[in-house]
């Protein structure tokens, strides 16, 4: 992608929201389309590739393509981590068996990517999209955990992975290593663990559909906001 957001609030507040909206969006897509949480991924994966050519082929380059792809991924990663639900595969088999595949993952960005970044962004490539696939599967499941086997509810999951989330970036943002690729994937996976357990509590609260649009509505304004009125503004200013 040519055009990157920079790795500062503003994008971890989006990425926040994105991984809420992507728990009720995989959900939703699941449930109420009722095509269950493997059949959707063929569309999925067809809808995330439409969104690369987009951005590659585009005359005009926008952040907001990596924003549609993030989104994409997660609704995707959700589905793929209640699977092992459906399955009854214990999280003392799947827990382990993610983290290993998505260590990996993050190896493989790091020897791809080494620990440099773009002007204050992180490398994006196919590398980076399987970390980030496999880091919202992890996210799924260990929410579920953190919630029903931890007996933390969603809520309380929410509120406790939040707050190691936050004293972990703001600790490696002081050390200015928060862009290298350990400490970056260690902080993506915690944000999807978190996202999970309040994409849940507000579905529980408000009903999925519901839930679904609000955090939806919320993630799109965010985006637009962060990443598409100052654009709007800059292009207005200069044309008076």
């Amino acid at each position: 992608m040519r055009d990157l957001p920079s790795v500062n609030a503003k994008y971890w507040l989006s990425l926040g929201a994105a991984s809420i909206f992507g728990t009720n969006s995989g959900d939703f897509v699941a449930g109420y389309l009722h095509v269950g949480h493997l059949g959707g991924l063929p569309y999925l994966a067809l809808l995330f590739g439409a969104i690369l050519l987009a951005a590659r082929f585009s005359e005009q380059s926008s952040v907001l393509y990596f924003w549609a792809a993030i989104i994409t991924v997660r609704t995707a990663a959700t589905n793929v981590g209640d699977t092992f639900h459906d399955f009854h595969i214990p999280y003392s088999v799947c827990i382990p068996f993610v983290l290993a595949l998505f260590a990996a993952s993050v190896l493989l960005y790091k020897r791809v990517a080494g620990n440099s970044a773009q002007e204050g962004s992180v490398r994006v490539n196919s590398a980076y999209w399987l970390a980030m696939m496999l880091a919202g599967i992890l996210g799924t499941i260990g929410g579920d955990f953190a919630s029903f086997r931890m007996g933390l509810t969603p809520p309380g999951a929410a509120v406790v992975v939040g707050l190691v989330l936050l004293a972990s970036i703001v600790w490696f943002d002081q050390k200015r290593i928060l862009l290298n690729p350990l400490p970056y994937w260690a902080s993506v996976a915690l944000i999807r663990t978190a996202g999970t357990a309040a994409g849940d509590a507000l579905a529980d609260a408000l009903r999925l559909a519901l839930s679904t649009a609000v955090t939806g509505l919320i993630f799109v304004g965010l985006v637009v906001y962060f990443y598409r009125a100052p654009v709007l503004l800059t292009d207005a200013t200069s044309a008076r």
